[in-house]
């Protein structure tokens, strides 16, 4: 398969320039994903997606055209390299449009994205895992009432970039999740968590953790109650910090953002923004990383890209085209949908460096304040501001956690944040491709009721 997709693309390359093309680029899919949900012991679907395409830009004179099929059968993709080359003649040329990358050095190698057991899996055994997730979740209830819904996924993929340029990649990768979302009851009390695993080997999942842990986290935030507020210390748990770091500032280091006046840390490039306890690296080439990759979405090599070092601002996230506009080093941050898209600007792996202590540590340090296990708001990416509800968090006093919270908001701007970041734990958890432990925030605004 690596050589058949590879010879489609560079088929279709060579196909656009025919056309007319001054330069081009094919970008092809494929892939295969099985998924399961279950509502408490009932499976509610078991799906088979198979999903291939073709996406083609063509350059004409600083003007880019593109098109995509949904198949790739050759004729189809000849056709629409053909289109895309008459999209570019008939564009607006971009100025600032340099060239679609090159490349002729060595690639990086990157271990465990492809697991066969995950490309081969039966339906048996993915429904024999996610029955054990829910079975978890439900022995761990109690003399609670509960009703969990679960999710399962296998997905396999494949894609070859190519260009005229001398880019000519594939690979193959792979990925699992599975998800638990429990939601208890006692008395007249009811609150819901979640909990989840994702990972690009089989062998690692653990299924009754996932489902023990979700509805534990579900029970311990039964009696929330509302707090008097101020300005306080708030521990932003990994899976806040892959909301609030994660889309919040991974997103602001964006040069596209960035170069277009829509990001807080305007100018900031080289000031230290933050704390000087907080290090975050971009990391494409890790191994098994859920955000790894030997190259990016335009066949340009992954690498590991220093944001924050010690607080200062080392680098924005690159692609092709705000590289040759700032005249900097492409980091090689391109992604897409799908074939579908053209490319945009993405974090790979974004990892916050560790410090020291357990959860228990940080919370023992503090007298009166927060812990923020799980928000869904993200900041504004323009002004930095930030005003996040905890869907899931604690009451601290004296060292000890006193209760959850409920009805509870934190309001900050992101440099504040940032800055304002005085303790950081050891508690490393993989959120997806958001790497991080707990981090103490020394004071947020805190409004309850």
């Amino acid at each position: 398969m690596t050589e058949e997709l590879l010879e489609i693309a560079e088929k279709a390359v060579r196909k656009a320039e025919s056309h007319g093309a001054e330069q081009a680029e094919a970008y092809i899919g494929s892939s295969k994903s099985f998924s399961i949900e279950v509502e408490n012991n009932t499976i509610k679907t078991a799906s088979e997606i198979r999903d291939a395409g073709c996406g083609i830009r063509a350059i004409v004179n600083k003007a880019i055209g593109f098109a995509y099929v949904t198949t790739i059968q050759d004729s189809d993709i000849l056709e629409i390299a053909e289109r895309a080359v008459k999209i570019a003649k008939a564009a607006i040329p971009d100025p600032e449009f340099v060239s679609l990358p090159s490349y002729s050095g060595k690639y990086p190698v990157v271990d465990g994205l492809f697991d066969s057991e995950i490309r081969d899996i039966e339906p048996d055994y993915a429904a024999d895992i996610i029955m054990r997730t829910v079975d978890s979740s439900i022995q761990a209830a109690g003399k609670a009432d509960i009703a969990v819904e679960s999710t399962l996924n296998a997905s396999h993929s494949q894609r070859a970039v190519a260009n005229s340029i001398g880019i000519a990649q594939f690979t193959a990768s792979t990925s699992f999740y599975v998800y638990s979302y429990p939601t208890v009851k006692m008395n007249d009390d009811q609150t819901s968590s979640y909990e989840y695993q994702i990972t690009r080997k089989l062998s690692e999942i653990d299924p009754e953790r996932v489902g023990s842990k979700a509805t534990n986290q579900a029970l311990a935030g039964l009696g929330g109650k509302i707090i008097e507020g101020g300005e306080l210390p708030v521990i932003l748990t990994p899976l806040a910090v892959a909301t609030v770091l994660g889309s919040g500032f991974a997103s602001a280091i964006n040069a596209e953002e960035v170069q277009y006046g829509r990001s807080y840390i305007q100018d900031h490039l080289g000031d230290e923004i933050a704390s000087d306890k907080l290090n975050i690296v971009d990391n494409a080439i890790l191994n098994q990383g859920i955000g790894s990759r030997p190259y990016d979405a335009e066949g340009y090599p992954s690498q590991k890209t220093t944001i924050l070092e010690n607080g200062v601002l080392k680098s924005l996230l690159h692609n092709s085209y705000t590289a040759y506009k700032g005249s900097v080093e492409n980091t090689g941050n391109a992604a897409r949908p799908s074939y579908s898209g053209t490319p945009f600007i993405s974090s790979s792996n974004f990892i916050v460096s560790p410090g020291r202590g357990t959860l228990d540590d940080l919370v023992s340090e503090i007298d009166r304040g927060v812990i923020c296990q799980y928000t869904a708001d993200s900041p504004n990416l323009t002004t930095g501001e930030l005003s996040a509800m905890i869907m899931e968090g604690f009451y601290i006093e004296n060292g000890e956690i006193v209760h959850p919270v409920k009805n509870t908001l934190i309001g900050i701007n992101m440099i504040d944040l940032l800055k304002r970041v005085h303790r950081i734990g050891a508690d490393v958890r993989k959120a997806s491709s958001i790497v991080s432990p707990s981090l103490v925030i020394e004071s947020a605004r805190v409004t309850s009721g």
